[in-house]
């Protein structure tokens, strides 16, 4: 039997699979007939508010046995985080919605809809939705882990415990620090 290539490319698929659907709160139900099989529907995930973005944790580091984790995050025009620094982990991001801008080190990088950028840990990086629409991109986090900081950024802001000295505490419990603007 020959088998004829699609021609979809491979992370383009894994976009359309891993997107989510407007939701609330949703528990992940996690298909593993061996250990690294994972499905999730585009509805499912773990659902976080962070500072203004809205993420949804498709794959935890739980499910990879730390190895990785993969999120969705939609970030609204002009919006991103500040420039920081991860001491454990690279991140991967592919764009499916808008446009981007990514700081890395001293290295502008605009990418649009199907681009990836990979940012190493170690170096000061950003990234601004420099689009009118709300921009979509899937991030892999590896390794996994750094999910729990959304996680709790997410739950203090939900009980309106979330000041500069929470934010301070937990980017040193899980390895990040944030940069001040030059001049600052």
């Amino acid at each position: 039997m020959k088998y004829r290539a699609t021609a979809i490319p491979f992370v383009t698929m894994c976009a359309l699979v891993f997107c989510c659907k407007e939701n609330t709160k949703s528990t992940p139900q996690i298909t593993t007939a061996t250990p690294n099989l994972i499905h999730l529907s585009s509805e499912e995930g773990t659902k976080w508010d962070v500072l203004g973005s809205r993420i949804t944790g498709k794959i935890l580091s739980e499910d990879t046995r730390g190895e990785y984790a993969v999120i969705i995050t939609e970030t609204p025009p002009n919006g991103g985080p500040p420039k920081h620094i991860h001491t454990h982990e690279d991140e991967l991001f592919y764009v499916i919605q808008g446009n981007y801008e990514f700081t890395y080190s001293d290295t502008l990088i605009n990418a649009k809809q199907g681009d990836i950028v990979h940012l190493p840990k170690g170096k000061p990086h950003s990234f601004k939705n420099i689009d009118t629409i709300a921009g979509i991109t899937m991030n892999t986090i590896t390794p996994g882990g750094f999910e729990g900081f959304f996680a709790d950024i997410s739950s203090l802001a939900d009980r309106n415990l979330l000041g500069k000295k929470q934010i301070d505490s937990l980017s040193e419990v899980y390895g990040v620090r944030f940069v001040k603007p030059k001049g600052k």
